[in-house]
């Protein structure tokens, strides 16, 4: 998660349930707390309502550390800036000797770090949580303190992470549509500077069809592939696995190899940052897990397998 010399920033867009909770919580841990509970957290966030604040803690070898609420906090800030029912947004800095958080694009608070950095690799967020908008992951240099958070709420989901695709890596989407099932929506992966879209990866529900395409240089699409059938269904949850094999992206829909579609663009991997998804005709997507794999084989055989219903990602 971290390179040396390097410094990196977690961007979150999220909307907040609309009724008063006990609150939230975020995760910066070493490993998923569904595969190893015990696993060292190198920093939990813990929004709480009724108490209005906002907590910042650790652990190690099993134990919570001294947890912080007023120490470290920006002068001008509230101890808990988050309305209830409201969007927020919350910037995570890391650098080499602490993290530097902010909210709303306002100064918050730091937290110095008790674990090496180096060893975070999982982020989990838990509770009182509707809706989750975007998770960044960024490299930056020099350091961009205060914060500057940029967001776009016309997407239903982005996910940019700072490494180099591949062939090996897979990414995993659990996610659930509703609202109108004559909906669609489009995940899209673009090239990091122009943003021209490599992949264009549309689930059309009212026309029961998955449409793959890209854009060429001059940003015009190619021609359609529409084959393979429909394995989505609507307001039920799926996972969609996107395997970068050696020359084609791969796909497979709970567990079940689905579709192929070819590079068009020499050295595409290189080029691309992390997908975002777009809803359009009335559809509602919540993305609820994300993982990134690197299988180590160019062909990324048995890909499908991190699909499967109840597989869990360690």
């Amino acid at each position: 998660m971290t390179t040396r010399g390097l410094n990196h920033k977690l961007n979150f867009v999220f909307h907040q349930n609309n009724y008063i909770c006990d609150g939230f919580h975020i995760n910066l841990c070493t490993s998923k707390t569904s595969v190893n509970p015990e696993c060292d957290v190198g920093l939990r966030l813990s929004c709480y309502f009724r108490e209005d604040n906002i907590t910042r803690n650790s652990r190690q070898n099993g134990t919570w550390g001294e947890e912080e609420t007023n120490i470290n906090l920006d002068e001008h800030t509230a101890r808990n800036p988050i309305v209830s029912g409201d969007f927020f947004m919350l910037y995570i800095f890391a650098t080499e000797e602490k993290f530097y958080i902010s909210i709303n694009s306002k100064p918050f608070c730091t937290f110095q770090h008790r674990i090496p950095l180096e060893s975070i690799r999982t982020l989990e967020i838990r509770d009182h949580i509707q809706t989750i908008k975007q998770i960044d992951h960024r490299s930056a240099f020099p350091i961009p303190w205060p914060a500057i958070h940029a967001s776009d709420f016309g997407k239903s989901f982005s996910n940019d992470i700072p490494i180099l695709f591949s062939p090996g890596h897979v990414i995993v989407i659990t996610a659930r549509c509703f609202d109108n099932k004559k909906g669609q929506f489009i995940i899209k992966f673009t090239e990091s500077d122009t943003k021209r879209e490599e992949l264009h990866f549309s689930v059309r529900f009212d026309q029961k069809v998955v449409v793959r395409n890209n854009m060429n240089k001059s940003f015009e699409f190619g021609p359609e592939e529409r084959h393979g059938g429909f394995p989505f269904t609507f307001n039920q949850q799926f996972t969609l696995a996107i395997a970068f094999a050696e020359h084609e992206f791969l796909f497979a829909v709970d567990g079940r190899p689905y579709s192929s579609f070819a590079y068009r663009t020499p050295n595409v991997l290189s080029n691309l940052v992390g997908f975002k998804i777009t809803c359009i005709n009335g559809l509602r997507m919540h993305v609820t897990r994300v993982d990134h794999v690197q299988m180590g084989d160019v062909s990324c055989r048995g890909f499908e397998s991190y699909s499967a219903y109840g597989y869990e990602i360690a």
